[in-house]
């Protein structure tokens, strides 16, 4: 399932993966599978079917073009398979290939479409190079002798590991893209037990901000909204989440629950509690079973999850730009501590400490 955008009736770009909920896309499966079948027994090859979604979230079929699809275009570099080879096997009774997943974390498609009559394609060659400048592009010139108005004259597909790194590839022709720019899906879901919660998770959450990931914040309840814990942590990784943080108090119980019910790595974080100083958050936290883990981070500490949760999205190839914000960061903190070092050694203890306004302390 894809976004498709259309400009004068004309593919614009197709996005993938769809940012649309997970109903939708199950009720387009549906339908899609519903047409294609009353074609009736014989049929074969590849199908693009047209979809319009409606607010309600409604799906209405549109149209079924029994070929390869210009919404498919960003198959030949984003799946294991493309759609010209799927369709080919298809149609020859070749076996199918097991393997048409994506293979990258996002992809967009853009039609270069002639909007003037010339001779030569020289205006939308312009713009045809000027995509391909993008990071992770892959241009496709059809070689057409001259454009005319209306007319498909190429298609550029941009890969990229996640929707948020995808953007970031399209700033420099976000213009050509226009309505077709994509909106950065969450990829890290903040959760906590209670709104009382959140002074202390809204540290992650500025973690989060600082790397530019985009991340979706809600309050789950363990024990007094269970169905909803369990309906958010089941749908979890089919939404796109990759990561999830979730911040308890007491006794608590929503990190490692939403552990048991998703295969995503979580992130729990003890808050600090009236009665027990958050001890109690954290024991009930750390302590999991064999076969159930949870990362824990420090009582409070809700920014080193953010930040961990960083590094797992970039760790393992899976992000290089984030990986190298994160390599920055780290430069940065290493910076500031042989700054302080060197300060340190070369006016004293307590020159330091009165130019600093820090008050030195005796732990008891």
């Amino acid at each position: 399932v894809v976004d498709f955008t259309a400009k004068n009736s004309i593919c614009h770009t197709t996005i993938c993966p769809a940012a649309s909920s997970p109903e939708v896309q199950a009720e387009a499966r549906e339908v899609a599978v519903k047409a294609v079948k009353s074609l009736g027994d014989g049929v074969a090859g590849i199908f693009g079917v047209e979809l319009f979604v409606f607010p309600d979230g409604s799906v209405t079929l549109n149209e079924v073009a029994p070929r390869p699809h210009n919404s498919g275009h960003y198959t030949i570099e984003a799946c294991g398979c493309d759609q010209f080879e799927a369709h080919v096997r298809a149609v020859m009774g070749l076996p199918l290939p097991g393997d048409t997943d994506l293979r990258v974390g996002a992809a967009l498609m853009i039609n270069v479409v002639s909007q003037v009559d010339e001779p030569g394609a020289t205006t939308p060659a312009r713009e045809f190079a000027r995509i391909c400048s993008a990071p992770g592009a892959v241009g496709h010139w059809y070689g057409k002798a001259s454009a005319k108005k209306g007319r498909k004259m190429a298609h550029v597909t941009v890969c990229a590991p996640s929707v948020a790194t995808l953007v970031e590839r399209l700033s420099s022709v976000s213009d050509l893209v226009g309505i077709g720019m994509p909106k950065p899906a969450p990829l890290v879901g903040v959760i906590m037990g209670s709104d009382s919660d959140l002074p202390c998770m809204k540290e992650c959450c500025d973690a989060l901000k600082e790397f530019g990931v985009p991340y979706e914040c809600t309050v789950v309840s363990a024990h007094r909204t269970p169905e909803r814990m369990v309906k958010y942590a089941r749908s979890a990784a089919g939404r796109g989440l990759r990561v999830i943080v979730a911040g308890a108090g007491g006794a608590a119980h929503l990190p490692g629950m939403v552990a048991a019910l998703t295969v995503l790595p979580v992130i729990g974080v003890p808050v600090k509690t009236s009665a027990l100083s958050g001890v109690d958050s954290l024991y009930s936290i750390v302590q999991m079973p064999k076969g159930v883990p949870v990362a824990t981070v420090a009582i409070g500490n809700a920014r080193n999850a953010g930040l961990l949760a960083v590094r797992m999205l970039a760790g393992c190839g899976g992000d290089a730009a984030l990986a190298s914000r994160m390599a920055k960061f780290q430069d940065d903190a290493r910076s500031e501590v042989e700054e302080k070092a060197a300060k340190l050694e070369e006016v004293g203890e307590e020159a330091y400490l009165a130019n600093s306004g820090k008050k030195s302390a005796t732990v008891m």
